[in-house]
């Protein structure tokens, strides 16, 4: 009887020490949106954008990059740039950044930045005279 009471007060404990232990991504705050975006075409079909990272300690596992509201494109937590392209030339396109955390919650959007790229010009294939 001593041994089921006592294991009846023990087993409480630890499973609270084993649910204190998890990864503190899961239990606290969402990872904050990105500051400094900034979006610049790079060429009649590809936009250049890059933002700051969200601090270290909100346990960022990824950056998502978004499209008038599409997901582009994935990038690793060290990176904070992306070429975006196969765009169209001379359209205007509207850009965001979302951090993801190591569990996997998705953070809130960075503001949304505009850039258009130019027009696509005839290439030159004519010899040098």
């Amino acid at each position: 009887m001593r041994r089921v009471v006592l294991c009846a007060l023990v087993l409480p404990l630890v499973a609270s020490c084993a649910w204190a232990g998890a990864d503190d991504a899961e239990s606290g705050a969402l990872p904050g949106a990105p500051t400094g975006v900034t979006a610049v075409a790079g060429s009649a079909t590809s936009v250049h954008v890059m933002w700051n990272a969200v601090r270290a300690a909100e346990g960022v596992r990824r950056y998502e990059v978004y499209r008038d509201r599409g997901k582009v494109a994935e990038v690793p937590a060290g990176d904070h740039m992306v070429d975006v392209v196969r765009l169209r030339p001379g359209t205007r396109y509207v850009f965001s950044v979302r951090a993801r955390d190591r569990a996997g919650r998705l953070g809130p959007p960075s503001r949304e930045v505009a850039a258009t790229t130019p027009a696509a010009t005839a290439a030159d294939r004519s010899a040098p005279g």
